[in-house]
């Protein structure tokens, strides 16, 4: 298409293909001679999809209420079984060395509403005070094996491995010998002995008295067990962790 100058005022009006010029829309006249604007068609507007809205809607109010169960939950507190008062390894559990308190969160320990079905159970460990209670901490049978007794042993630092010992560890009962010990004919000063092969670690605790000292119980034969008691009087007792088969 071109254009071509034509009428007084100089303006230029479009030509067609073959040369003839196309009318120009007119404007509209109104009352008053006033021209009125030329009507334009609407654009088209986004089409809305009430199947999203709804859906959207309903995500927002399900991660509400999620979060607002998690939220109520995460504080909510339930009775759990405690220890009350100290209970020696297989010593029968009263209803007075228990009670109950209320926490939060995950935890495990038996329930306070279970707390009678402990009582007349004999405990598998040494039971602490404000210990939370758990079934493996208790049993039904009796914990010490006929012709096995519990020797209580202190031993100082430096007499028992670095990492300490657990319940259910076995080791191996020595008396070091005394400094006051003179040498033998070889020239030796004297060799520990061996007063147990094989002991189990039924209580370990730090010993409140002695800087890195620990208060152990052992079960160990009933013939051993004055010799491993003098030896822990004599301050002279040591232990060496050994396999526990």
């Amino acid at each position: 298409m071109t254009t071509s100058v034509n009428g007084v005022n100089g303006s230029a009006r479009p030509v067609g293909t073959n040369g003839s010029a196309r009318p120009a829309a007119a404007p509209t006249v109104g009352k008053g001679g006033a021209a009125t604007p030329v009507a334009r068609s609407p654009l088209p507007t986004r089409q809305r999809r009430p199947g999203y809205a709804a859906l959207g809607a309903l995500l927002v109010l399900g991660l509400g209420g999620g979060f607002g169960y998690l939220y109520s939950t995460a504080g909510e507190k339930v009775p759990v079984v405690v220890v009350a008062q100290p209970v020696a390894v297989g010593q029968v559990i009263e209803r007075s060395d228990l009670s109950t308190v209320d926490v939060a969160g995950d935890i495990t320990a038996i329930a306070g509403a279970n707390l009678h079905s402990v009582v007349g159970q004999r405990a598998a460990v040494a039971l602490l005070p404000h210990t939370l209670l758990q079934r493996s901490m208790v049993t039904d049978v009796d914990p010490m094996p006929a012709g096995q007794v519990q020797v209580g042993v202190a031993v100082k630092g430096g007499q028992l491995p670095a990492d300490g010992l657990v319940p259910g560890d076995r080791v191996q009962v020595l008396a070091l010998p005394s400094g006051q010990q003179q040498s033998g004919p070889g020239g030796d000063a004297g060799k520990p002995v061996v007063l147990v092969d094989a002991a189990t670690v039924y209580a370990a605790h730090p010993d409140p008295v002695q800087a890195g000292g620990t208060l152990l119980t052992l079960l160990v034969p009933a013939a051993d067990g004055p010799a491993v008691a003098a030896a822990s009087a004599s301050a002279s007792a040591a232990l060496v962790k050994v396999p526990a088969s």
